[in-house]
Formats: structure tokens, C-alpha cells, sequence
């Protein structure tokens, strides 16, 4: 196959990836500091490139990418309270707006009869993870659709693997060893470690400094990292990676089950939003509060056979 990037396809290519691997991925990131080495995009590339290559290795369509994502919560502003820096410089929008268009994403591969999709974020923030599984879980309950989705960080792919390299404990940290070096193997004209050495060209109070992070975001053990920064460990995390989204494609693929699906319009896909909202948003992680997510105080999710049985449920919309 020439390419596996929904929008360099031409339409032939497009049906005939399809028919021979009806999986779609769906990669989310957003342009963020991740220190003076790093260009804005990790999160993205982690996601979206490493997404391609999977896609390259064992089939399947990348959708067009979403560059934007979830920071500059009034209530935990992350860049500001945690790394000090003066202005944000991410790509950002509200956790409504990030939940509201992946179920317009969900909603739409459905629509063109894809199999399986797999919903990859290299953005990371507590819980999140959770909410995106929790979305997809409902669409399918309301939909009854037969597709098989997976909806989850880069780094859960293979957390065992992770631990056997054997990196200091600071190694996922934001900027740190994994993510700079993921990108060294993604997309290495985006790594330069030499700036470490360089003058700001801004205020420091722009760039940030804090207890925990220093420039621009980056972790605090920064100089203790710098000898792990190879491209030869990403090269590894990135192969390791590729493998395990292969198996995971695979599974998905055995567990779909070939039936009639129903065509979700627009209008009903709001529907399902506002069900969603109503029944789950007290229970989303990704809008809690520092203090919250840092002490781990959340409402725990019943489950849905739970929720819809309450009498202040919304009725059925279908």
C-alpha cells in the first residue's frame, strides 16, 4: 500500500485498506512545551506517527489528526500551577469539547463500516483514559453497533515492557526520557539537546521554573536524564509499541462480530451526548481538581447497568 494516511489516499486505496483491514486509528495530542530540546508536537507525534507505523507494519487507515487537547482548566492549569510558566503555549480546549468531538470521530468511522477503531492519546492527564473508555462503551450500548474500540494513553501499551528498562523512576515524566526519546526515533530533526545549553531568548518568568519542573515544562531530574536520551531506546519503545498496537488490532478483530449496523445521524449523535453528559459527568476524572487528582479523590463510576436502572435516568433514545 502506497500510503495508510486517510488524507494522502485516493479513493480506490482508501476501499481497497478497508476491505483488507477495516481498522481505523485515531491519534490525539496537542502542540505543548516539552522543555527547550523538544519541538511543541511530542504528544502528537508520539501518537499520530507511531499510529502511522503501525499502520505501515500491519494494515489498517490513520484518520486526520486532532492536535488539540485538554489544558488550561481554571481549576488545574497545569503549565501555570505546577511548572510555573507565565502563559500557556499548548493547543488547548475544554474536556467537554475534547469528549464531544471523539464521539463525532467514534460516530463517523462507524458510519463508513470500519471494524475496529483504536483511539491513541500522547497526551497525558489523570483519569482521562478512563473517560475516553467510558465514551466508547456507551456509544456502543446505545448504538448497539458491533464495532470494537480501544481508547487509552500511548504508555499503556505495554506498561510491563516500560519496567524492565530499567530507567529511573523519573523516565515517564512530562519531557522526560520516554517521550524525548519516542520522538528521537519518530521524528528526530524534532529533538535538539543542544538548546540545552542556550540562552532564553525569553523571560524566565515566561519560560517557568517550579519545584518539580524546570523550562518550559521539562522534569527537574533533567540532567540526570540526558545520558538515557538515545535514539537507540526509542527505537526500541517505538518497535516495541508498534508490535503490541499489531496484537491489539488483531484481537479487535476477532472479537468483531459481523451484523447489520444502523446508520447514527447527526442529530441522534447529540442525543447520545447529552444522555452521556447527564448520566457519567460526575464521574469524569479529567475535570477534577489539582488537589483532587493529586490525592486521588474521585467519585467512583458505578458502571452503566447500575446508572440506568436509577429513575432519574434519561429514557431510552432509540
Amino acid at each position: 500500500m502506497r500510503t495508510h494516511n486517510w488524507l494522502d489516499m485516493y479513493p480506490d486505496e482508501y476501499f481497497d485498506e478497508k476491505k483488507k483491514n477495516p481498522v481505523c486509528y485515531m491519534a490525539y495530542g496537542p502542540a505543548e512545551p516539552h522543555g527547550v530540546y523538544n519541538a511543541m508536537g511530542v504528544d502528537f507525534y508520539n501518537s499520530y506517527l507511531l499510529a502511522c507505523r503501525a499502520a505501515e507494519a500491519h494494515g489498517g487507515i490513520v484518520a486526520p489528526p486532532s492536535a488539540w487537547h485538554i489544558q488550561e482548566q481554571p481549576y488545574y492549569d497545569w503549565e501555570m500551577d505546577c511548572c510555573g510558566m507565565g502563559l500557556s503555549l499548548t493547543t488547548s480546549v475544554t474536556e467537554e469539547l475534547f469528549l464531544h468531538n471523539l464521539l463525532y470521530h467514534i460516530r463517523n468511522i462507524d458510519a463508513k463500516g470500519f471494524h475496529a477503531g483504536i483511539l491513541l492519546s500522547g497526551h497525558y492527564l489523570g483519569g482521562l483514559n478512563e473517560d475516553m473508555r467510558m465514551l466508547c462503551e456507551y456509544y456502543r450500548r446505545k448504538t448497539g453497533s458491533p464495532i470494537q474500540l480501544w481508547a487509552g494513553y500511548v504508555n499503556e501499551l505495554d506498561y510491563d515492557f516500560l519496567g524492565k528498562l530499567n530507567l529511573p523512576g523519573s523516565a515517564e515524566d512530562h519531557a522526560g526520557i520516554l517521550e524525548t526519546v519516542m520522538v528521537m526515533e519518530l521524528k528526530p530533526e524534532s529533538v535538539n539537546l543542544e538548546k540545552i545549553r542556550q540562552p532564553l531568548n525569553v523571560e524566565r518568568r515566561i519560560a517557568g521554573n517550579s519545584n518539580d519542573y524546570g523550562l518550559y515544562c521539562c522534569p527537574a531530574t533533567l540532567e540526570q536524564d540526558l545520558p538515557y536520551m538515545t535514539r537507540d531506546l526509542g527505537r526500541r519503545v517505538v518497535n516495541r509499541f508498534v508490535e503490541c498496537l499489531g496484537d491489539l488490532q488483531q484481537s479487535l478483530r476477532e472479537q468483531y462480530t459481523d451484523r447489520p449496523r444502523r446508520y447514527i445521524t447527526m442529530t441522534e449523535t447529540e442525543e447520545i451526548w447529552a444522555s452521556f453528559c447527564y448520566l457519567t459527568k460526575r464521574y469524569w476524572k479529567c475535570v477534577q481538581s489539582r488537589y483532587e487528582a493529586e490525592h486521588d479523590i474521585y467519585l467512583k463510576f458505578p458502571g452503566f447497568d447500575e446508572l440506568e436502572g436509577k429513575a432519574w435516568a434519561p429514557a431510552e433514545i432509540f
